[in-house]
């Protein structure tokens, strides 16, 4: 017959009385991140990355996975002396009226306020048509041209256009000025859409969506089109001026923001069908 003390049961809970059970430190998730973004970085920059970013993963991944074994990666804190923690909080029932499902207010939906669907559109047009004043100013004063940025732009999609010479993409086309229309306008209203609803969830820093907006989003995308070009169409990296090219997506970016910030927010109504109390003039919002 199996005494208390050897009881398994009995070990666990004289352990939990002196500590908490607590997982152990380890870098092996921060080796194995650092393996995954060489991996991909050497996609595009050089393979002998890639490589050490694979032995990273290896080895970050094998790590870990080593934390999970069997008493490896736990550990005891002892707990403080009792008289050094905290007292039990006393309830006092009747004095709050406790929410239940189907109640206003029940679960509350992160933000509070979103900017309307309206807002990222609007500013995405609004953006769309001014990103072309830096491209279209490089056209003329490096090729007296206004057509050459178009025909760039449509060789995204047609391959033949970015093996043509300098002369022929200087030169006016139809098909490339309603496909550069096209797709300038599509990534304009996506992007748009996409910072809108971004920008209720940034942090409340002063300037932040401003920021986020017209600074690291047009750096973002300049940094993903260089280093995607070379791989998509080599031949259409050679003609792009990447200066002009950050001027353009930041010229965008800060008119697409201060459209979308400038636009009044609106409250989510919280999860449930119930009608909120009368009292309150921002409950009201809520009434369905």
């Amino acid at each position: 017959m199996t005494s208390p003390i050897d009881s398994p049961v009995a070990s666990h809970e004289s352990t939990d009385s002196h500590g908490v059970e607590m997982p152990r430190a380890t870098a092996w998730p921060i080796v194995l991140a650092v393996g995954i973004t060489l991996l991909c970085a050497g996609l595009v920059l050089s393979p002998v990355i890639s490589i050490v970013g694979a032995v990273l993963f290896v080895f970050g991944l094998g790590g870990w996975v080593g934390q999970l074994l069997p008493g490896r990666g736990h550990m005891h804190e002892p707990l403080v002396e009792p008289s050094l923690r905290a007292l039990p909080v006393k309830g006092k029932p009747g004095t709050t009226a406790q929410l239940g499902p189907g109640m206003v207010g029940y679960r509350f939906q992160l933000p509070l306020k979103i900017h309307p669907i309206s807002a990222g559109i609007k500013g995405g047009i609004v953006g769309g048509l001014l990103m072309p004043i830096p491209a279209l100013a490089y056209g003329l004063i490096s090729h007296n041209s206004i057509w050459f940025p178009i025909n760039l732009l449509a060789g995204m999609v047609v391959p033949g256009i970015s093996g043509a010479s300098r002369t022929e993409l200087d030169q006016f086309h139809l098909g490339a000025l309603i496909l550069g229309i096209c797709i300038h306008a599509t990534f304009s209203v996506g992007f748009g859409l996409l910072f809108g609803v971004i920008s209720p969830t940034l942090p409340p820093i002063p300037g932040g969506p401003l920021v986020a907006g017209g600074v690291l989003m047009p750096l973002l995308w300049s940094g993903l089109c260089y280093g995607s070009m070379g791989i998509v169409n080599p031949l259409l990296k050679d003609h792009v001026e990447w200066l002009w090219f950050i001027a353009s997506q930041v010229f965008y970016g800060v008119a697409m923001s201060l459209v979308v910030i400038s636009t009044h927010k609106v409250p989510i109504p919280p999860a449930g069908p119930g009608n909120p109390p009368p009292s309150g003039p921002e409950q009201g919002e809520w009434h369905q």
